[in-house]
């Protein structure tokens, strides 16, 4: 295992593999028939109850925040096995969940069935537009949870350009992400005995995801509304992370 930490200033950053991120998914996705849907992708295996509860209590926090009603368009960036579904599709008009993993996708479609105003795509989340999702108009609210701790630097760049292009001029996003709670830390090649499997994270301060946000989110018009902690003390269990949230408005 390789626990790497570091300053956001720092020229050379750790990286993380691609590869093996996208193989760490796939064994997410066969486990799901074992662990279920929520623990395949909130992970917590060996933790009873544990999973359960922060799905539940990250869905209390953020639904207000969304602040959803039934004529808006919602995209669901990283929407893995459709753990959001049912209550953005049902809370809004339109609802398009994406997610880089087909295996997991896959998941979704079979557990919420296709129709006019609900839809799934496999595209990763630094790399997607309007017609590539097949979509003609943007959409009125993006919700991002726990994505950016797989990506490298520059996907998360590109994630947060993508966000803003499909955006409507009124849009708000909801981020809940894993952060480093003093420094960058990048886990690289860890095997997890929670998990049995190889993870690889990249957790980076809020500042920093922020410093990421300026020539992306920031310069087409979006700004920092609200954020704070996703769950209660008894929920968190990581000494260096902690989950936040983020609430963005277009101006």
């Amino acid at each position: 295992m390789t626990r790497i930490f570091s300053d956001a200033d720092e020229e050379s950053k750790p990286r993380i593999d691609k590869d093996s991120v996208a193989r760490f998914f796939q064994e997410r996705a066969l486990k799901a028939g074992s662990v279920g849907l929520t623990r395949a992708v909130i992970y917590q295996d060996k933790h009873p109850d544990l999973a359960e509860k922060r799905d539940a209590a990250e869905k209390a926090r953020l639904l207000p925040i969304l602040r959803l009603h039934g004529d808006l368009r919602v995209l669901d960036v990283g929407c893995g096995t459709g753990r959001w579904t049912e209550v953005l599709a049902g809370n809004s008009a339109y609802y398009h969940g994406i997610d880089f993993s087909a295996e997991l996708v896959d998941h979704a479609r079979a557990s919420h069935p296709e129709t006019a105003s609900l839809r799934f795509s496999v595209a990763p989340a630094e790399n997607y537009s309007l017609a590539e999702l097949g979509e003609s108009q943007p959409f009125d609210r993006i919700l991002c949870c726990g994505v950016m701790i797989y990506l490298n630097d520059e996907d998360v760049v590109g994630a947060f350009r993508c966000m803003a292009s499909v955006a409507s001029k009124k849009c708000r996003i909801v981020m809940r992400e894993p952060v480093g709670i003093l420094n960058r830390l990048t886990i690289k090649e860890h095997f997890s005995d929670e998990l049995e499997q190889s993870y690889n994270a990249i957790y980076r301060t809020q500042q920093e995801l922020e410093g990421y946000m300026t020539d992306t989110l920031f310069a087409s018009g979006f700004r920092i509304i609200d954020q704070g902690d996703v769950y209660e003390a008894e929920l968190n269990n990581r000494a260096e992370t902690i989950q936040r949230w983020m609430a963005l408005e277009r101006s």
